[in-house]
């Protein structure tokens, strides 16, 4: 079996890394091999790394996103010379993550697997396939890529041209139902019964579509013995609200935490937040019950999830939120809001989702919750979600194919 990735980044121990190394181990058992093909970077690749374009190509690509919204259409030699590559491969089964990222022509890619009949398997980790550019259309309000997108609201939005001139978003929409949408031998793999929910009411719902759950490790997320609060000076009285984004932004409900921040009682509570911008870590340092991190380093971020009371997540749009999975693995609760694909994530006995956007559901949630065997029961929930078992479907799932 000669499997090939294809995703715009990736780093070795991140998600998609580890699934790219278990399936080559697995198809170099079998006499195959497994491959990674990935967008054009200045950082340093992994050295079997299949590069495609320069800077010249996706440049070019990137700037006729941020100028008029347009995507999926160039990096034409860049593309031709990755398929004369994936020619001498002769790969089974090509599995895209997030390909729509200014680096392939997809019109290009779609002749390609179809005229050699090779199976794609797509994993789905935002919506932006469905649409003309928006990963998160729930989130922006918008509904027109149910049927042909038209225009695209300026206000929410989450992935939008830097320098827009004028948004021919709508051009792309059509595109990729002419190119993706006639995918011949297209599999969509989805982390969420939601997105999956998408799919159904998009262009590609002829498609068959499963839903395969994000895993995590949890040989390294795992309840640890904690110094955090000896570390920095918090006292038992207090519980440790732990906040966890990358960064926290808009998006992640910045504004809903601050506003926690000011009116939770600060004798009561501690909050710690990880994946501050420079101004908020500034901001904070004058506050006595505030941490505030740019970032920390993953044995630190388990020695917090370990220690903290409840993990707060108060993202307004996430397809399949693995932090929660994290959190609750190191046996941390959690309240939420009702975005998308989180309640997927959180199992009732050890936390609490309130509608989105609702501050004073989120706030009293927090206020009154329970906490009584809330450890032991996000421990459990957390371990029915583990990387090695996603791992070992994907790896059915190409059986199937072949």
């Amino acid at each position: 079996m000669k499997v090939v990735y294809i995703h715009s980044s990736y780093r070795p121990n991140d998600l998609i890394g580890n699934w790219f190394e278990e399936t080559k181990k697995y198809c170099k058992s079998t006499g195959g091999d497994a491959y990674f093909v990935i967008k054009f970077t200045h950082k340093e690749t992994q050295p079997d790394d299949i590069v495609v374009g320069g800077s010249v190509s996706c440049g070019i690509h990137a700037r006729m996103f941020h100028y008029f919204g347009l995507q999926d259409m160039f990096s034409y030699f860049a593309t031709r010379k990755l398929l004369k590559q994936l020619d001498e491969i002769k790969p089974d089964i090509i599995h895209c993550h997030v390909i729509n990222d200014c680096f392939l022509h997809m019109g290009l890619f779609t002749d390609y697997v179809n005229k050699r009949n090779i199976n794609v398997v797509w994993t789905f980790h935002d919506a932006r396939v469905l649409t003309g550019m928006c990963p998160y259309p729930i989130y922006t309000g918008c509904n027109q890529w149910k049927t042909n997108c038209k225009h695209c609201p300026q206000e929410n939005r989450f992935l939008a041209p830097a320098h827009e001139i004028i948004n021919l978003s709508n051009w792309v929409h059509r595109y990729r139902k002419h190119t993706i949408g006639h995918i011949k031998h297209l599999t969509i793999v989805t982390p969420s019964k939601w997105m999956a929910g998408l799919v159904n009411e998009s262009y590609l719902k002829q498609n068959r579509c499963i839903v395969i759950n994000n895993g995590i490790n949890h040989n390294v997320f795992k309840k640890v013995q904690s110094d955090i609060r000896i570390k920095h000076g918090i006292t038992e009285e207090k519980k440790i609200l732990l906040t966890v984004g990358n960064p926290i932004g808009e998006l992640k409900g910045r504004k809903y935490l601050h506003r926690l921040i000011s009116e939770l009682p600060q004798e009561r509570y501690e909050f710690v937040m990880v994946g501050c911008n420079e101004t908020d870590v500034e901001k904070y340092k004058q506050v006595s019950n505030v941490l505030a991190f740019p970032r920390i380093n993953r044995d630190e971020l388990i020695a917090f999830y370990s220690a903290a009371d409840l993990f707060v997540n108060t993202t307004l749009a996430d397809n399949f939120p693995t932090v929660n999975l994290e959190a609750q693995a190191c046996g941390c609760p959690i309240v939420a809001f009702d975005s998308d694909g989180t309640p997927e994530t959180i199992d009732p006995k050890c936390g609490k989702v309130v509608p989105r956007k609702n501050y004073e559901a989120l706030k009293q949630a927090i206020l009154n919750f329970n906490y009584d065997g809330a450890r032991e029961a996000a421990i459990s929930f957390a371990s029915q979600f583990d990387q090695q078992k996603c791992i070992e479907q994907y790896i059915k799932l190409y059986k199937e194919l072949l």
